[in-house]
């Protein structure tokens, strides 16, 4: 089990890192470039929009259909053929429901056509999703991989045309950028549908009401889990595109941020991904699961440190690399919002593991904690300090939240931490701040020199500490027991 999560996690990285990184900055940074950042600002707050009320497309019924299947392979078919039946009920119903709630909101025609079309962007995504966790729970993590790649390569192709073809870059319009990922994203649910056929089996039956009651009621903790933590994650863009004056424009000045948060969040969502389906069979098999936690939650703590505290310390550098019309501000935003990579990515590794056990309740009790608690500080910051308030609104909303999975899983799986151990990851991050601060003093040109040579000089610290571990690494893909520190 544990060389195929080594195996597969690498696999899985390598596809994503090819197409994802030049999707976040060849082509969604360069949109925003193009069309200013208060359109882009609509855009952003409109699609967050979409997505908090996508809920009503899953139902948790993806969560549910992974780990039931991890448990039951043999009933992949029997399932394909209702879960379909219902996420199309479910589909409807989201598409009507997002519309009139986006009426009643006040949003206006531009806005509302922009919001056609993303929530049919979302309906095809829910799509693929579904038909992903039917192949991770069938244990086709390759087959998955490249399906979690495939739309944005589509629409890289679709948006390399339109953003640099002379005929279309002169005009181009943010519905032309929609309209390609909705294409993009048409042509790849229809390439996943023929793959979960082909692999799990079409086994036709009249709609079973039922069975389809059975699985919405066993779905509905998941949902509710899902609706809150997509409330608490993205509903930042959307508050503060309502509640200013200028609200469009700091959703934009957000918005360049959050993408590259988004971008560095894809590993933790990588790790769940693979984690899931492999908790799930350990814990039904009663397996042991604490040199797997152990294991994966050294790798991603390693990771967020680095690229959080390095993108902290060289703020300014990124953000005037990338965009054209930054500043301190800007800059600002970025630093202490890629501070949220480190809790948020122990949300990845925790989190899975209580949702692998089926401890929803525990769950939707830290998601409605972390909900209140980051609409409350949105509500009072955003008006006294803009796009900034909601930064802090997050980081502080992402740092309880990941401290409340941490205490249920030690509770829950008794992993037996020992406080002692805090040592090496106290002395990691001192030292890598240290690391910074020296670096900061050196008489190079180009910053972004320093910022390569911090990162190196990071990743040589963990690896001393050992909370690199590469030894381990190499006995978990042979398949071989830790050796104790």
């Amino acid at each position: 089990m544990r060389r195929k999560f080594a195996t597969n996690l690498l696999f899985l990285f390598a596809a994503n890192l090819l197409v994802k990184p030049f999707w976040i900055f060849g082509i969604d940074r360069v949109v925003q470039n193009k069309v200013g950042p208060e359109l882009y600002g609509t855009y952003f707050a409109v699609f967050n929009f979409s997505f908090i009320l996508s809920i009503f497309l899953d139902f948790g019924i993806n969560n549910f259909n992974n780990r039931a299947i991890s448990r039951h392979p043999k009933r992949a078919g029997e399932y394909l053929m209702n879960l379909l039946a219902v996420k199309s009920v479910l589909s409807i119903a989201y598409f009507i429901f997002t519309l009139l709630t986006a009426f009643f909101a006040g949003f206006d025609h531009e806005q509302m056509v922009m919001l056609i079309f993303l929530a049919i962007n979302q309906i095809l995504l829910s799509a693929i999703l579904y038909f992903r966790s039917q192949l991770a729970a069938l244990q086709l993590f390759k087959t998955d991989s490249l399906l979690s790649t495939l739309d944005r390569l589509l629409t890289i192709l679709f948006c390399l045309t339109l953003l640099y073809h002379p005929f279309f870059s002169e005009n181009f319009n943010i519905l032309w950028f929609i309209y390609a990922q909705t294409l993009a994203l048409l042509l790849t649910a229809i390439i996943a549908f023929v793959l979960v056929v082909n692999k799990s089996g079409f086994i036709f039956s009249w709609w079973k009401i039922k069975f389809t009651q059975m699985i919405l009621w066993k779905s509905l903790p998941f949902a509710l889990l899902a609706l809150l933590m997509g409330i608490y994650y993205r509903i930042d863009a959307v508050m503060i595109e309502r509640m200013l004056p200028d609200g469009a424009l700091q959703a934009g000045i957000y918005a360049a941020s959050f993408r590259l948060l988004d971008a560095v969040n894809m590993f933790g969502f990588l790790f769940a991904t693979l984690l899931l389906p492999m908790f799930a069979h350990m814990i039904r098999r009663n397996e042991s699961v604490k040199n797997l936690v152990k294991f994966s939650a050294e790798l991603i703590f390693v990771m967020s440190v680095i690229v959080s505290v390095n993108c902290w310390f060289f703020r300014s550098e990124i953000m005037s690399l990338l965009y054209h019309q930054t500043d301190g501000y800007w800059s600002k935003i970025f630093g202490w919002l890629m501070l949220n990579f480190i809790p948020m990515s122990s949300i990845y590794i925790f989190g899975t593991l209580l949702t692998a056990k089926g401890s929803l309740k525990t769950l939707n009790f830290i998601a409605l904690g972390g909900m209140v608690m980051n609409v409350v500080l949105n509500l009072f910051l955003i008006p006294k300090h803009g796009a900034f308030g909601a930064t802090i609104a997050t980081l502080i909303t992402q740092l309880v939240v990941a401290l409340a999975h941490i205490i249920a899983v030690n509770k829950q799986f008794r992993l037996d931490y020992p406080v002692s151990n805090l040592w090496r990851p106290t002395l990691f991050v001192l030292g890598c701040w240290l690391i910074l601060m020296l670096i900061n003093y050196l008489p190079v040109a180009n910053r972004m020199y320093l910022f390569f040579l911090a990162i190196s000089a990071c990743t040589a610290l963990s690896a001393l500490l050992r909370l690199l571990p590469v030894k381990e690494a190499w006995g978990f893909v042979q398949n071989k027991n830790f050796q104790e520190r």
